[in-house]
């Protein structure tokens, strides 16, 4: 049963998708996990640390919130899709399981190899910035198709894309690339399986920035505060975000104590 409330926008419950976009959704998605499955693992070889398969999967736990943020978000995907779970009354393709794997798994993965890589707060930020730019291209086609919906009154739509939504999900990424960097060395031995649980604890943890657009797209109140609130919460997820970038591209501890020691000189 999906939850109804008076005076709120209602989903679309009638809506269908066009023939076989699903189906092009679930392979180009799944060939970009097959991708990202294949690279974690030479990584692994490479560097003898599993951290890309384990987000990868933490991926795949992190699409459990899906249902509520769609429900909280105002996203809805027509029940003739291959169903993998619903709950709130909303239903989860297998598809976008499979992008949870991919955006909050992979990308977070390769988030944390930049971060380690030592970038400055700059470039860290044009990386950013060129996802948005891609992931806005991405959703016009599937948008067009009727794959999914943004419903209702959203601010700041671009093809029906409510742009708050390159913050929601970038800033939820960030926080667990930020925190696998930052904790790398409690991360180790038996607690790295501890990192299945980081894509959905942090992605959860990201919705707090953006409660105010969520609780006004989720009342029955004037189009104004519904935009107000959408500038605060995209304000509060860039703050958080840069606050983020900054923690994230300071030297750890350990490396800034291995940096400020001396070099041995050998005896003459």
């Amino acid at each position: 049963m999906t939850v109804l409330l008076a005076g709120v926008d209602q989903p679309p419950l009638d809506m269908t998708s066009a023939v076989g976009a699903q189906d092009t959704m679930q392979y180009a998605v799944g060939a970009v996990v097959v991708a990202m499955l294949l690279g974690a693992a030479w990584h692994w070889r490479r560097s003898g640390r599993p951290t890309g398969l384990l987000l990868l999967v933490g991926g795949l736990f992190c699409s459990l919130n899906e249902a509520l943020v769609d429900l909280l978000g105002h996203c809805y995907f027509p029940k003739d899709h291959a169903i993998a779970y619903t709950t709130f009354g909303y239903s989860v393709p297998w598809w976008v399981v499979t992008a949870y794997v991919a955006y909050f798994g992979g990308l977070t993965w390769l988030q944390s190899e930049f971060l380690r890589s030592g970038p400055t707060r700059a470039r860290v930020w044009q990386g950013i910035a060129a996802v948005w730019v891609l992931n806005v291209i991405l959703e016009m086609p599937p948008l067009a198709n009727k794959v999914y919906v943004y419903y209702g009154d959203q601010p700041f739509q671009v093809g029906g894309f409510p742009l708050n939504w390159l913050v929601i999900n970038a800033l939820g990424s960030l926080v667990a690339a930020v925190l696998v960097v930052r904790f790398a060395g409690f991360f180790t031995g038996a607690r790295q399986a501890l990192l299945l649980l980081v894509p959905y604890a942090t992605y959860f943890m990201s919705w707090v920035a953006h409660l105010p657009l969520f609780g006004t797209i989720n009342a029955d109140v004037p189009s104004a505060v519904r935009w107000t609130a959408a500038v605060v919460s995209g304000l509060l997820g860039l703050v958080a975000m840069d606050t983020l970038i900054r923690l994230g591209v300071r030297p750890s501890p350990t490396t800034a104590a291995a940096a400020e020691r001396p070099k041995a000189t050998a005896a003459p």
